[in-house]
């Protein structure tokens, strides 16, 4: 871990479902207990580019996984993340909604007029048992997510 990646053992295939992401990972490190295997990094996006992310986030496949505090201001140096506004519930086995999954698109230049890549991000959010849009809202200021670039 030298460069800052993460090395799993061969034959290890970082590949969980949004549930698992949610339930396994994001649950353990917005409640602060410990996560192990403790794989997923903690990233500050605004300070990288999306192709940037190589050796410092999880590379699984063709995703790259961190972690990051929730920030409103999506603009980064060279380009923003733009709200695709495709917002999706994920559910648990039993059929629970246990969180929110966001679609966002990178953009290089500044908005409006950026040209869109093909950088698609994916943010996690928690939800409480209960779940509504409003208590969505108001939550997700507070809350840390996961990215997951596509």
């Amino acid at each position: 871990m030298e460069d800052g990646s993460v090395n799993l053992p061969p034959g290890f295939f970082f590949s969980p479902t949004d549930e698992e992401l949610v339930l396994h990972f994001l649950y353990c490190k917005a409640s602060l207990i410990p996560c192990h295997p403790n794989i997923i990094p903690d990233l500050h996006p605004s300070q990288l580019a999306p192709w940037e992310l190589n050796g410092k986030a999880l590379l699984s496949g063709n995703q790259y996984y961190f972690f990051t505090k929730v920030n409103e201001n999506r603009a980064r140096e060279n380009g923003y993340w733009k709200d695709t506004g495709v917002t999706e519930p994920i559910l648990s086995t039993f059929d629970k909604k246990v969180g929110m999954k966001k679609y966002l698109g990178f953009h290089i230049g500044e908005a409006p007029q950026g040209t869109e890549t093909s950088w698609v991000m994916q943010e996690y959010y928690i939800c409480s048992s209960g779940f509504d849009t409003a208590s969505y809202r108001s939550a997700r200021r507070r809350r840390k997510h996961v990215s997951d670039f596509i």
